[in-house]
């Protein structure tokens, strides 16, 4: 136990040392750093002296506590403000402490059996020169333990935060030379009990000094660990003292006498190392690791080149929106000690959530006419702890009147997604995972990540518009080559119809335009089905209405495509909704028309409106051959695409662009067993669209 008390002293206290005497660049802080070495110095020959038993190392071990308490007083001296600037008693005060330890070594080392001696019993008694030194250190360690608690009680403030666990470690040290001090000239002996009582005191005020001397950057210490480092290095030196204290509990019971069986030592073991595996392998445990070394070990609570580099480089291979936001809320989960978080981006009028962590909960859109929103708009940031600016009336006004609103969608930190000086989104996190606010870090953080993701959503969204106009052009010249053959048609038409009253009469002729008109027919009607109009953006008109006779009218219109169909109709009672009755007669007329064709004669086609939650939807649902996964994702709502021999694929283009103008969300999903489903989620009644919408808003997926 005196050998382990004396080598964790030693060795604590030497690299503490030579890491303050690397990175500070204060007088004081040098003046400690030599302190805590010469405390290093002490402990080996204490060790020395442990294992050979020769009165020679405490000779040596007394000079070394001699500097000890010198360098301890001159770093003192230039932290107390009101003694530092006398610069002529500090200077003499150093210099008589230099001049006092090499006095002392010169005497020691002219008289070496002055110190201490060996007697008959084994003891060592002190000498004629050990009580004088003694008396110094008495006196050097009671002046030193003085002036810090003048330092400590001068101080206010986060000053006083700062130093109160550094100033309790060197006060440690100085009452630990106190107590040997005292023990030496009330007995005038030595021994390893007190020894091993000043190491072990000594050895938790060094390391309160030199832990919370680096956590705070005292002595002006530039010091830069990679946080990786410490990561494993704590998760070693934990798994160490770990081992290293069932190894003592081992040892305690065998020194106690008891000799436990097989069973109970392998059992013990075994739960030994299940404990262990828990704290290795529980993703909580690690969150709390790394939370408590980011936020206790450095300056910044986040690598943010780590963060930056690992989602530019990932951005860069993100070609279409889900991935970015896929890649975006990795990045942020992986970062953050969160519970909650959701990405939020515009849809026509409206902001939908795209992405929500851990699940789909709160409301699916906002209006712009929410002050949350217009609270992002103009503030880079909204934390809901405490406002940005002092006497914000909005930011009350959202505490106040809307706090349902943010505990519904788990809001305590947003940034907004700004593309330039419009807002094309935000990000918003809930409570942090071991529960304190959030700062300045995590605020600098969620604002990169949305600022870069920002960017990426932009260019990925121009992408795509490009894409769709070069299919408008390959339309515009699918659209001339039909107009060509319609012209070709229309001039057959038009000869037969100027030699029609001079060869009426004719039986050949007669014959001979019936088969002309039945071939233009065709052809027109094959053309007819190419060729669709593109619509132009539609003004919106919202009104509420009843769903039942909305359904009942549009199946009407519908009844020559629904013949020999099974048709299932689940409409819930007396349900009303809000939006455009004509637009959504359009998205479910595509809908329905395209499950009629892809079940045939003798299929069957569900349609069922009701509520998830307080948001509304209407799904049709058939037993058709289906569509592959890959199709739903990346082709469906695009224009050409089709998975019918005679389709065009623009119906279910014109959905997704009219479902953009309604800020409705349209989800596609393989049925288990066959066929797929349609689900058109509307906005909810507590978020209505505007009466009135034009102009084209930001792109986004339906």
């Amino acid at each position: 136990m005196e050998l382990l008390s004396y080598g964790m002293t030693a060795l604590v206290s030497l690299l503490g040392g030579m890491v303050i005497l690397s990175r500070s660049g204060a007088p004081h802080g040098r003046a400690t750093a030599f302190g805590l070495l010469s405390i290093a110095f002490l402990e080996f020959c204490y060790l020395a002296f442990s294992l050979t038993g020769t009165v020679l190392a405490l000779r040596v071990a007394s000079f070394f506590e001699l500097s000890t308490i010198s360098f301890f007083i001159v770093s003192a001296l230039s932290m107390e403000k009101s003694i530092s600037r006398k610069i002529r008693l500090v200077v003499w005060t150093r210099r008589s402490l230099v001049v006092m330890c090499m006095l002392y070594a010169l005497a020691l080392t002219s008289f070496p059996n002055a110190y201490a001696r060996l007697n008959i019993e084994n003891l060592v008694v002190g000498g004629w020169l050990g009580k004088p030194e003694s008396v110094l250190v008495l006196l050097g360690s009671i002046l030193f333990i003085w002036i810090m608690e003048n330092i400590l009680r001068s101080s206010q403030g986060s000053g006083r935060r700062m130093l109160t666990y550094p100033a309790l470690g060197s006060i440690s040290v100085g009452a630990a030379l106190c107590l040997v001090s005292i023990y030496r000239i009330s007995t005038n002996t030595i021994t390893h009990d007190i020894l091993m009582l000043y190491s072990l005191i000594t050895l938790v005020g060094v390391s309160f000094l030199i832990f919370f001397s680096i956590r705070f950057k005292l002595f002006e210490m530039d010091i830069f660990v990679s946080r990786y480092v410490v990561y494993h290095s704590f998760t070693f030196v934990s798994v160490g003292s770990y081992l290293f204290l069932l190894g003592l509990f081992i040892f305690w019971i065998q020194t106690l006498g008891m000799r436990p069986s097989f069973v109970v030592t392998g059992f013990l073991v075994f739960l030994a190392l299940i404990v262990l595996s828990v704290f290795v392998l529980s993703p909580e445990a690690k969150a709390r690791v790394r939370f408590f070394i980011n936020t206790h070990f450095f300056a910044n609570k986040y690598d943010y080149r780590k963060e930056w580099g690992e989602l530019s480089a990932n951005l860069s291979i993100a070609f279409n929106e889900r991935q970015i936001i896929h890649l975006t809320s990795q990045v942020i989960l992986d970062s953050m000690y969160i519970k909650e978080f959701s990405i939020w981006l515009m849809a026509g009028p409206l902001f939908r959530r795209a992405f929500s962590f851990p699940d789909l909960t709160g409301d699916s859109t906002i209006t712009e006419a929410n002050p949350f929103l217009g609270y992002l708009k103009v503030n880079p940031f909204f934390l809901r702890k405490t406002s940005s600016k002092p006497g914000d009336s909005l930011w009350e006004e959202i505490i106040g009147q809307h706090s349902d609103f943010l505990d519904r969608n788990k809001i305590e930190l947003a940034v907004g997604m700004m593309a330039g000086s419009m807002m094309i989104g935000f990000i918003t996190v809930g409570k942090e995972n071991p529960g304190t606010p959030y700062g300045q870090d995590d605020i600098d953080l969620l604002t990169a990540v949305a600022s870069q993701s920002s960017a990426a959503l932009m260019s990925a969204w121009y992408a795509q518009r490009l894409a769709d106009n070069k299919e408008l052009d390959t339309y515009n010249r699918m659209s001339a080559s039909v107009l060509h053959d319609l012209k070709n048609a229309a001039g057959h038409l038009s000869l037969i119809l100027q030699n029609a009253p001079r060869h009426m009469d004719e039986e050949e002729f007669r014959e001979d335009m019936l088969d002309t008109v039945a071939q233009a027919l065709a052809r027109i009607d094959k053309v007819m089905g190419k060729l669709r109009a593109i619509p132009e953006r539609e003004e919106i008109h919202v009104k509420t209405f009843p769903v039942g006779p909305f359904v009942d009218t549009l199946l009407a219109q519908l009844k020559p495509r629904l013949d020999g169909i099974e048709l299932i109709l689940r409409v819930e009672a007396a349900m009303q909704i809000v939006t455009d009755p004509g637009v959504l007669e359009n998205i479910l007329e595509n809908i329905l028309v395209n499950a009629t064709e892809a079940v045939g004669d003798h299929g069957k086609v569900t349609l069922v409106a009701g509520h998830k939650g307080d948001v509304p939807f209407i799904s049709v649902t058939d037993n058709g051959a289906g569509m592959t996964d890959e199709f739903i994702r990346e082709r469906l709502f695009k224009p050409f695409q089709t998975t019918k021999k005679k389709g065009t694929g623009l119906g279910l283009w014109q959905v997704k662009n009219l479902a953009e103008q309604l800020g409705a969300r349209i989800d596609v999903a393989q049925n288990p067993d066959q066929g797929v489903t349609f689900t058109i989620e509307l906005p909810s009644e507590r978020a209505p669209l505007p009466q009135a919408v034009n102009g084209q808003g930001a792109a986004g997926s339906v």
